[in-house]
């Protein structure tokens, strides 16, 4: 499992846990895989609140999780909310998002991954559009899509997501050939060995 990907999960006797106060206990849970390192078949994850404040960092034992999702896999859903929320800026950057990157592995996160992933309405008219695009390699990433479209790029934040780590692609473009800081499991590195 990597960073962005949401888990469903059940409680256990391992799951001994402090659940903060805005918890809301649903059927099923969710959390969403954070960056560090799992020790002792434990998740890094984190539980999302209904305000951006709610944020809930634990460790989640891997034989509680029930499910995975992965952004990529949300990327032809629609929101249940879809009639709801259809002219929120988040909605729409994801529908662009959607002719844009025809044939290109990409993903959602943030609230809208959440939404779309559970069932749960996470996602608000001042919700940013949390674009992920995969690449295995710099071959993989569809560079002259992203300059034939560079005005949607700037508004929407974009992680590039490879086998090392993320990094924004905004900086990617305004810094192309130096270090930039690379988001892994072990925390940010500056460097300029991406792929």
């Amino acid at each position: 499992m990597d960073a962005h990907d949401i888990v469903q999960f059940q409680k256990t006797e391992a799951l001994q846990v402090d659940w903060p106060d805005w918890f809301c206990e649903t059927d099923p849970l969710y959390a969403t895989v954070r960056r560090g390192t799992a020790t002792q078949n434990k998740l890094p994850v984190g539980l999302r609140g209904k305000e951006r404040s709610q944020r809930f960092a634990f460790e989640l034992p891997q034989e509680a999780v029930t499910a995975v999702i992965h952004p990529w896999q949300l990327t032809e859903k629609e929101s249940f909310r879809k009639t709801e929320i259809a002219q929120y800026p988040v909605y729409l950057a994801f529908q662009q998002a959607k002719k844009i990157l025809k044939g290109s592995k990409w993903g959602v996160g943030g609230s809208l991954g959440f939404e779309l992933a559970t069932g749960f309405p996470t996602v608000k008219e001042t919700s940013d559009f949390d674009l992920l695009i995969y690449t295995k390699e710099l071959a993989d990433l569809p560079l002259t899509v992203i300059q034939q479209n560079l005005e949607y790029f700037h508004q929407v934040d974009t992680q590039i997501i490879t086998e090392k780590g993320g990094f924004a692609l905004k900086e990617y473009l305004r810094n192309h050939g130096k270090k930039l800081l690379l988001k892994t499991i072990t925390g940010p590195v500056l460097t300029d060995e991406l792929w």
